[in-house]
This record gives C-alpha cells, structure tokens and sequence, in this order.
C-alpha cells in the first residue's frame, strides 16, 4: 500500500494523518484502521459505528479508544443519510462517548468550538476534511457517490462560507481512504449517475470518484495545492479498512478532526 499519509501507532491503534495537517498548530486528525479495537467478527477490530449490528459495548470502548488516542473528550457524529444536510456545532457539547450521540441526521459537520472531535464513518465513503486557516473553522464531509452526484462537496465549501466567512482559495482539504477507480464499479450508472459525469469512467462501468471529487473541490474555487488525495482503496486493501462493497456485512472506520 503507497499513500503519502503518515503512519501513526499510539495507544495500541494504527492511523493515519495528512502531510497538509499534520504541522498545523492546534489542528488534530486521524484517519483510524480497522485495528485495534475489540470487536469481533466481521465488525473486527475497530468498529465505530452503532448501527450495523455490531454490540454497543464493543463500540462504546472502541470509540473511548480512539479518544484517548486523539486526547480528546468528545466526540461529535451524524446519521448519515447521503444528503447535503448541514449540521453546525456552535458550542462545546458534553457527548458521552459511552453512548450514540447521532441526534442528528446529515453529511456536513462543522465547527470553530474547539475539543470537539468531528467523526465522519466509513466502509468505502470518502470523508474530506476541511481546515479554514484563517476562521480556524473545521469541517467533516461524508461523500459517497450519491453525494458527488449531488455536489455535497460543493455545498460544504458554500455553508462554511455562509458560516464562517471563508474563502474556498484559504481551504486546505484532505480526501481519505476509499473506493477507488479499480473497484468504483457501477454497472447500472446510465441510472445511477448523472451523464455529465460519465467522463469519470475510466473503463466500462468504473469510475473515478477521487477524480470527480477533486474537481467539484476545484470548481468550488479550491486551490489544487491545498488538495491532498490518499490514493487508498478500501475495497483493495481490507487488511486496513472496512469496506462495504467488498464484505457486505462489516464495521466503519472512521475519520475525525478537531481543535485544540
């Protein structure tokens, strides 16, 4: 597996961190595998989901773990739903990890509060990850083809500018593991998407979903240089991740931001 993500092993789990992060003051991230937690079965090891049917013990110490390891005391998620429902964190909230705290539903998560930890799950999904420098402002978009279909990228970078003020030219983004080109099959897309987009077929039937996300970013006024693309498929490396398209029953990994 190449990636230009950095390795991190600490308190027993194994993840990964954006090189246009990872210097940031104030800024913590981790992209987690699916090691290191204690889950078992197909959910096996660090599942962070309470909803594929996994025990909510097994979860409620996973995600306790995943905390400890970021040093945060709170964690923020959604249910996510494919959509383009916005949902704002404008005070620092109190949620137990020892519970579900998916009170809301949507795919856009942001916030300025810092020690809230902003949890995108995953098993193929992209999570992009937004850093509005000069707002110190964050965000953690869940895009799965139905979201590049309907411009969910698009529309974060237009909520944190009503938001927050920013700049789409001051974001910095980092796209995670997910499906790639070599696995993003779609063997009925002249129903699924959009024919604008079957210029991201790559060959019959898969398409490039990396690709596609980074030029919505692009026309959304980000700059290229402040675009970074793990480059890893779920699907191709279970070893790692959680993937849905490859496994069917499985846990979620999961992406997380915050500030300090």
């Amino acid at each position: 597996m190449h990636t230009s993500l950095i390795h991190c092993n600490d308190n027993g789990l194994s993840y990964y961190q954006f090189s246009l992060f990872k210097l940031i003051p104030g800024l913590i991230h981790g992209i987690f595998s699916r090691h290191g937690g204690i889950s078992q079965g197909p959910y096996g090891e660090l599942n962070l989901s309470f909803s594929v049917g996994d025990d909510p013990q097994k979860v409620i110490h996973n995600r306790a773990r995943v905390l400890k390891t970021l040093s945060l005391q709170v964690v923020q998620s959604l249910k996510q739903i494919h959509g383009k429902d916005t949902v704002v964190i404008s005070e620092a909230l109190n949620v137990d990890p020892s519970s579900s705290p998916e009170n809301h539903s949507g795919d856009i998560l942001m916030t300025r509060v810092p020690g809230q930890g902003l949890m995108i799950k995953q098993a193929d999904c992209q999570s992009l990850l937004f850093y509005d420098p000069g707002h110190r402002a964050i965000a953690n978009i869940h895009c799965g083809w139905r979201g590049n279909v309907s411009n969910v990228i698009g529309e974060a970078v237009r909520q944190m500018h009503i938001t927050y003020g920013t700049e789409s030219s001051d974001l910095k983004v980092g796209l995670g593991p997910s499906l790639g080109p070599c696995c993003a099959q779609f063997i009925n897309y002249q129903k699924e998407i959009p024919e604008e987009y079957w210029t991201y077929q790559v060959r019959p039937y898969y398409f490039d979903l990396w690709c596609l996300s980074r030029d919505q970013l692009l026309a959304a006024g980000v700059l290229e240089d402040n675009i970074e693309i793990a480059g890893i498929c779920t699907s191709c490396h279970t070893d790692h991740f959680f993937s849905y398209r490859k496994e069917k029953i499985t846990g979620r990994f999961a992406t997380l931001i915050a500030l300090l």
